[in-house]
């Protein structure tokens, strides 16, 4: 009886040492997955910090863009293709400028143009100069079928002056930034003639002198550095002493400016309006 007693005790003294050896071993493996779950959350927010830095440290690509709409850019009405927002052109420009190792301030749009109206699929070619030494050239290619420009650097314009650039290699101090949008200091003004108004219904040559109005608007033009000669009537009223009227550019300039005509006292007063 005495014998069936122990042996009874030591296969308790036995199952409560597995138990314990059991339960040890359970709690060292939560142990383990929490240390690991730990670590999975430190990494992921190191990761998260990596990219929050990278983040940061890409924010100065802003600066580039902001460093390039610094040029100065004028006579940009004379590249008639381009839209009315000129931002990504301007773009494009600087980012060559910037890549080709060229440097200027200011980036003049010539009168120089070679464009085949009759082709609406052929190409337009442009130029630009900057205000660097040099006075170098840059070529705009405007394909039709895309409405894309693409640029590369031309061979020096012999009679550049012509289109209202410079010969010179002190571009810089020719050019001024200062001046109304079609016009550039330092150059000498081309006489473009008379201009031209179509008048399909008769309303303006009705009440007008024809040759002298187109006459003084062609000197009214030249003055103000438009180079557009052929204008439409859009508008015409008599007043008390004589009449006003509207004239829109058959191209239109790139801020959609027209010219309002007022005749009163045997004279012509001449204005660019919105």
């Amino acid at each position: 009886m005495r014998k069936k007693a122990f042996l009874f005790a030591i296969l308790v003294i036995i199952l409560l040492a597995a138990l314990c050896i059991g339960l040890g071993i359970f709690l060292l493996r939560q142990d383990d997955r929490t240390g690991t779950d730990r670590a999975e959350i430190t990494a992921t927010a190191q990761t998260d910090t990596a990219k929050e830095e990278t983040t940061e440290a890409a924010a100065p690509e802003a600066t580039t863009e902001e460093r390039k709409n610094d040029l100065t850019f004028l006579n940009l009405g004379k590249i008639y293709y381009l839209p009315l927002d000129t931002t990504a052109f301007k773009n494009q420009v600087a980012a060559f400028i910037e890549n080709n190792h060229l440097s200027a301030t200011t980036v003049l749009a010539l009168g120089k143009v070679e464009d085949d109206k009759e082709d609406p699929d052929g190409t337009a070619n442009f130029y630009l100069q900057l205000d660097d030494a040099a006075g170098t050239i840059l070529q705009a290619a405007y394909n039709k079928k895309t409405a894309e420009f693409t640029l590369s650097v031309s061979d020096p314009i012999p009679d550049v002056e012509e289109y209202g650039g410079t010969a010179t290699t002190e571009a810089s101090q020719n050019v001024s930034g200062t001046e109304p949008e079609y016009s550039s200091e330092g150059t000498e003004i081309i006489n473009f003639g008379d201009a031209r108004i179509t008048d399909v219904e008769q309303a303006l040559s009705s009440v007008a002198d024809m040759p002298t109005l187109q006459h003084d608007l062609g000197i009214f033009l030249n003055e103000n550095g438009e180079e557009r000669r052929n204008l439409f009537v859009s508008s015409v009223e008599k007043t008390e002493v004589g009449y006003k009227t509207v004239l829109e550019f058959e191209t239109a300039r790139i801020d959609r400016k027209k010219v309002e005509v007022i005749y009163e006292g045997g004279k012509y007063h001449f204005s660019l309006i919105e």
